[in-house]
């Protein structure tokens, strides 16, 4: 977000105007990002704001990526001046991009560096008795600092890319294309991801984020406070039926992409209870064929909550008061 400069307290109604800009210019980050990347590049959003501004998933090669995006309205003698308290620098490999939004549009140049190099290099002192970080860099000097992590705006999805090349993100062919979703169908699909999310938000060691748009398989993204370790979740949530009580959780073979930081987690509705079964199934994609069926254009999961019979799922079954729990100890 855009911070405040010279230690100046501000007016609820320049506080409400720093917000929006800050807000305005992480979409505009966002929209760069997606448009350069040609969708390899895939935004997560936080469900509540505790230091990052977004998490960037690198679908090439499936890396998560922690971001912070700061601004400034205006340059002072040519420089940009950001100012960053050190309560807020909260993961060392997160990266910072930091620039100039005038009228609308980001600058030309923006600073895109880690949260441990920016400590670095930056000057530290204390503003209303906390801490701050202070960076002054030129948008033309080529003697600052900070010189080799000003990056030109169109070069901007390129500097988190890598070595890895732009190649545009393909969508499956029309014949492939997820054929349409009846209402209840979608309806029980977002309970269940609110479902996994109320049980994630139980446990605060857990930073929860939600991709923005919703176009991979990886629908809540859970995040390490401490560890800084990522775990990606896709949520299947499904009716058990006769003749024998099972809720089949289909996955799409087009859009099934297995990481080892990928899970997906399947939930039983009991619309008689109004409620979810208390016990859930959370299995590693990379294991996902291996118990699955194959079923055509799909993987198929065949699940019986509380079944006292053997099967290959049993491996993976658990309590579902126990999920925050049991994502905690695969990220911790």
């Amino acid at each position: 977000m855009n911070q405040p400069g010279n230690g100046h307290v501000l007016s609820e109604s320049q506080r409400r105007d720093t917000l929006a800009t800050g807000q305005v210019m992480e979409f505009l980050v966002w929209a760069e990002l997606s448009r350069q990347s040609h969708g390899a590049l895939h935004v997560f959003l936080p469900l509540l704001d505790r230091g990052l501004d977004a998490v960037i998933h690198r679908r090439t090669d499936g890396r998560y990526i922690p971001v912070q995006v700061k601004c400034r309205t205006e340059a002072t003698n040519g420089f940009v001046e950001i100012g960053i308290p050190a309560s807020e620098l909260v993961d060392d490999d997160a990266l910072i991009i930091a620039g100039l939004l005038t009228d609308g549009e980001i600058g030309p140049l923006l600073l895109v560096v880690e949260e441990r190099t920016f400590k670095d290099f930056a000057s530290r002192s204390p503003v209303r008795g906390e801490d701050v970080y202070s960076a002054s860099f030129s948008m033309t000097s080529s003697r600052s600092r900070w010189r080799p992590y000003l990056v030109p705006r169109q070069q901007l999805a390129e500097r988190l890319m890598g070595p890895q090349p732009l190649i545009p993100w393909l969508e499956p062919p029309a014949e492939l294309e997820a054929e349409p979703i009846d209402r209840y169908s979608h309806w029980l699909g977002f309970l269940g991801e609110a479902e996994v999310i109320r049980r994630l938000a139980e446990n605060a060691d857990l930073d929860l984020f939600r991709p923005f748009p919703d176009l991979e398989m990886v629908e809540v993204l859970a995040r390490h406070h401490v560890t800084g370790r990522f775990l990606g979740l896709q949520v299947k949530a499904a009716v058990p039926t006769d003749p024998y009580c099972e809720a089949r959780v289909s996955i799409r073979k087009t859009t099934f992409a297995p990481a080892e930081s990928t899970f997906l987690v399947a939930l039983a509705w009991l619309p008689d209870e109004r409620r979810f079964a208390d016990e859930c199934l959370l299995v590693p994609t990379t294991h996902l064929i291996e118990v699955a069926v194959d079923y055509g254009a799909h993987w198929v999961l065949d699940f019986h909550p509380n079944s006292q019979e053997q099967g290959r799922l049993d491996p993976y079954r658990h309590p579902l008061s126990t999920f925050g729990e049991l994502v905690e100890l695969l990220i911790k």
